[in-house]
């Protein structure tokens, strides 16, 4: 193994973070349980390093088991470390299309749940034994050890065992069960706890929507700047964008320590860099699977509100408000008048009033009726004429067996095969899967006969030459 795929290249951010150490042990195919805070950024150097591995390809795979809830975030973190691999990385959420990605033999990295693994397993679609790897990220959010059996009873033990953590503590048994005498390393691998925090701000947020809360937590704590904390540097680019789309200046840092300036933590940090943030000039986005890392940092979680359905419906609200006003404002329209008076002679002016409001809102929902459409005709199939028919004692199966065994067609480029008195049209899916076949076909031989083979070109073109 050469020096670059013992120590692989890491950036100055692992450096900062303490996860460095952990790319070369998993380099050379060790067991390896990587603490960190819970982000798919710190694990991106120990991917990496793995699939840099010699043997990773595709007829020997890695597995990365993550939990429902992160998996986009945690395939997008895989794909940008297979390409600084040189690998291809694939994510799936249900069985028929990890299935599908496995039986390609295109990707080196599958992401997926566990439970998605377990299916393919009981499918026979996913070959334990093949597996290079098995990177396991936060089994602590898994309800029980035991789900993990099916999984992991018939992995071969020369499979590499990575398990992302971050509660080393909590995840003790589990490592010990199915990673036995993996050396824990990484930011929350020293034993030592930092003091919790008293208080830390907190706003609750989906992984996809992390991006989108930034602007509106900025808004919270009122700032034109604000100091945005990652463990990702390739995040920066699109946080400075989204942000300046709002007025506000976004100023990305990774791998530093923030200062007393406003900071919205994008990622989970360690524990020295959330503790040097003030916290009423901070707030930690939460996504799902971070809740307690951060329920351990502080001894009290401020929820941070940010703006949701209600307060999107009171702007509406108001916004009809004015528009009202501004036609009260602008004179009557006598038609109008005239619509209304004898029901202002039944009703009363607030009944009249509440059902036009009713039918102004149901008017300004209902969605405009669409442009008629026509269905485009079908394209037709492309159709192969051979002459060999029924008045030939040719049956179906003798001609499908000739034009796929003899001819060497495949099966899977036909279509409808359309036996005839005197000849045969074969479809195919395209021109080309045509071409090819005229190619195999014409000059064949069937039974001492000599076949030939053309496109066929309709009625005019059948009779045999």
């Amino acid at each position: 193994m050469s020096d670059v795929e013992m120590n692989p290249p890491v950036s100055g951010s692992e450096e900062a973070f303490g996860v460095a150490a952990a790319a070369p042990v998993a380099a050379r195919g060790n067991n390896l349980v990587l603490g960190a805070p819970p982000s798919p950024a710190y694990a991106a150097g120990v991917v990496a390093a793995v699939l840099g591995r010699p043997g990773v390809g595709p007829a020997t795979p890695v597995l990365l088991i993550a939990p429902d809830a992160s998996l986009p975030a945690w395939a997008q973190m895989a794909g940008h470390a297979a390409s600084r691999a040189g690998k291809t990385a694939a994510a799936a959420g249900f069985p028929s299309r990890a299935a599908h990605h496995l039986a390609a033999g295109r990707v080196d990295l599958l992401v997926t749940t566990l439970a998605t693994a377990i299916e393919l397993v009981r499918r026979s679609s996913l070959r334990l034994d093949t597996l290079t790897a098995v990177l396991v990220a936060w089994p602590e959010l898994e309800l029980s050890d035991e789900a993990w059996v099916p999984l992991f009873a018939d992995l071969p033990k020369t499979a590499q065992r990575i398990v992302v953590t971050a509660d080393p503590a909590g995840t003790a048994a589990f490592v010990e069960r199915y990673a036995w005498r993996a050396p824990l390393l990484g930011p929350l691998g020293t034993g030592e706890r930092a003091p919790a925090l008293p208080r830390l701000r907190v706003a609750v947020v989906r992984w996809d929507d992390r991006l989108a809360a930034l602007a509106a937590v900025a808004d919270l704590l009122d700032v034109d700047e604000v100091t945005v904390w990652t463990a990702d540097p390739t995040a920066h680019a699109p946080i400075v964008e989204r942000l300046a789309g709002h007025g506000v200046v976004g100023r990305p840092v990774a791998g530093e320590i923030p200062g007393p300036a406003a900071t919205i933590f994008f990622d989970p940090p360690p524990a020295e860099f959330l503790g040097q943030a003030g916290p009423d000039r901070s707030v930690a986005l939460v996504p799902p699977g971070t809740e307690g890392f951060y329920a351990r940092a502080a001894n009290r979680l401020e929820p941070a509100t940010l703006p949701g359905p209600m307060d999107h419906a009171e702007q509406a609200i108001l916004a009809d408000r004015r528009a009202i006003r501004a036609r009260i404002e602008a004179g009557p329209d006598r038609a109008a008048w005239a619509t209304l008076a004898p029901l202002l002679d039944r009703w009363t002016a607030s009944e009249v009033a509440v059902a036009l409001q009713s039918l102004w809102t149901e008017a300004r929902a209902r969605p405009a009726a669409p442009a008629p459409t026509f269905a485009p005709r079908p394209a037709a199939h492309p159709k192969v004429w051979i002459n060999l028919g029924r008045k030939d004692g040719a049956t179906l199966g003798e001609v499908m067996a000739f034009v796929t065994l003899d001819a060497g067609v495949s099966r899977g480029a036909m279509g409808k095969l359309d036996l005839k008195d005197t000849f045969t049209l074969i479809e195919f899916a395209s021109e080309d899967e045509a071409r090819r076949a005229v190619e195999k076909l014409a000059g064949a031989s069937y039974k001492g006969r000599r076949i030939t083979a053309r496109i066929d070109k309709g009625r005019e073109g059948r009779r045999a030459p």
